[in-house]
């Protein structure tokens, strides 16, 4: 009895684990979206205006990549893997200096927000 006792007591452990796991998960892709990625004033939209300063695109790159490590919310996890992979390769690309007509088309092409939310968005019911 006290093995099964301590059997649902880890197997309660580790569903609230992987409940946290995938609330902060959602909280980091919210946060890149909301905090950098979204509307014509964001900091992604400065970037490709070539508005930003190098602070401003340094604190992009840098919320970007908590992206990194993320679960695809739906949808295929390699692809979606790719996906973060070249959005923060395309934004290191600028952060580092190149800040040319390619490297912005480039992060612009990265950073489409249909091309994610068709295949890793939730459905809303």
């Amino acid at each position: 009895m006290k093995s099964l006792t301590r059997l649902f007591a880890l197997a309660s452990s580790l569903c609230l684990l992987v409940s946290v796991t995938a609330d902060e998960n959602h909280e980091i892709i919210e946060k890149v979206m909301k905090d950098g990625l979204k509307g014509k004033t964001s900091p992604l939209a400065k970037v490709l205006e070539e508005e930003a300063s190098d602070k401003e695109i340094k604190s992009l790159a840098e919320l970007i990549l908590t992206m990194k490590g993320t679960k695809a919310p739906v949808g295929d996890q390699s692809a979606y893997d790719e996906k973060v992979e070249e959005m923060i390769a395309a934004m290191n690309v600028v952060a580092g200096g190149d800040k040319g007509p390619k490297a912005l088309e480039r992060l612009d092409n990265a950073t489409n927000c249909k091309a994610c939310h068709t295949d890793h968005k939730p459905k809303k019911d």
